[in-house]
């Protein structure tokens, strides 16, 4: 065929692909598709046609041949509109995205406020094959929005939950905060601590309450005095800050603070220097998530490296293995953590 005088270049296809690497067609949709037994040399071979090629699978024939949208959707449950600035949320949904966009699937993204939950149809509407979420709110809250997202009836994970729902085709993947919580404890105790303060944000995150019981667990066993929770609202820098002065003025100040986040424990830091407290010679101070804001306070701060952008990642996998499979891999994975001490600490003694 012609244009113009001008011959037009016609689109390369799976059979295009299967001749040049002399294999049949199956052969090269289960290497595109992971699926089926195809042996490495094989598998290889195809690749490098494909990329010699210049092949390009039709994404509309794909989702037309198997029946699905290609599409997964993420919820986020949170009071805070502006939830992507919080570094923890944003390196799950990067983890999410890379792994589902390498995979040929999209994501659509909505946030709800858990007060509009019961009466939005934001995320109703959602035409996804599977879902994953991220919750806020009390235990009571979460178990109706897992109820609700139940009604979809599509696989979902959940993030950072601590319970697998029951009856439901669900998995749950988070990190192990609790033990994150339990090493930050036996560190300050080891550093001499035994008053502790911990900051948290008024919304309720099973994580972070996850932190906190590993804490107290180690602290009581210890004997003691359990924590003293210091709330901050939405855990921004100038309320966690303001909080922090709060509490050190009508308070005697503790050994240590055990922040929630690193975005709060950098904010008692510059709370307590504001009150003339040095770190960590008069006051021990510790973070959570070990984003890259850590090293950049002096002293630098002691933190626990979250496993956010694997959690995403796990997500997109499982996600994607309940679809071709029919079911999950695990329904509940619990990814490790490390504790990181910096300058903001004191040696165990």
């Amino acid at each position: 065929m012609t244009q113009l005088g001008k011959p037009v270049d016609k689109p390369v296809t799976i059979k295009d692909v299967a001749r040049e690497a002399g294999v049949s067609a199956m052969t090269v949709s289960n290497v595109l598709n992971g699926r089926g037994r195809v042996s490495d040399v094989t598998a290889r071979r195809i690749r490098k046609v494909i990329e010699k090629l210049g092949y390009r699978p039709s994404v509309a024939a794909r989702r037309l041949r198997l029946s699905q949208q290609w599409t997964i959707g993420m919820l986020i449950v949170v009071e805070d509109p502006d939830f992507l600035s919080d570094p923890f949320i944003t390196a799950q949904v990067t983890g999410l995205t890379n792994y589902l966009t390498a995979n040929s699937y999209s994501l659509i993204l909505r946030g709800i406020k858990p007060s509009d939950f019961r009466t939005t149809g934001l995320f109703q509407d959602i035409e996804a094959d599977g879902m994953v979420a991220i919750l806020s709110g009390d235990q009571d809250q979460r178990n109706w929005f897992v109820r609700e997202l139940a009604t979809l009836r599509a696989p979902f994970v959940l993030l950072q939950e601590q319970r697998v729902p029951p009856d439901t085709d669900c998995a749950i993947i988070r990190q192990d905060d609790m033990d994150g919580g339990r090493q930050v404890a036996r560190h300050l105790l080891a550093s001499g601590a035994r008053k502790f303060w911990m900051l948290l944000p008024q919304t309720e995150w099973a994580a972070m309450r996850a932190r906190k019981e590993g804490a107290s667990q180690v602290i009581r066993e210890a004997g003691a005095p359990d924590i003293e929770v210091i709330s901050c609202g939405d855990e921004s820098y100038d309320v966690t800050y303001r909080e922090t002065l709060k509490a050190l003025d009508r308070l005697t100040p503790p050994d240590a603070i055990i922040g929630g986040n690193d975005q709060m424990a950098i904010a008692a830091m510059k709370a307590c220097a504001a009150k003339g407290l040095r770190i960590p010679d008069e006051i021990q101070i510790t973070g959570f998530n070990a984003f890259d804001i850590w090293r950049y306070v002096d002293p630098v701060l002691t933190t626990v490296r979250s496993a956010a952008h694997a959690i995403g990642e796990r997500a997109a996998s499982e996600l994607i293995a309940r679809l071709q499979s029919g079911a999950f891999t695990e329904t509940e994975i619990v990814l490790p953590i490390e504790f990181q001490p910096g300058r903001s600490t004191r040696s165990p003694s």
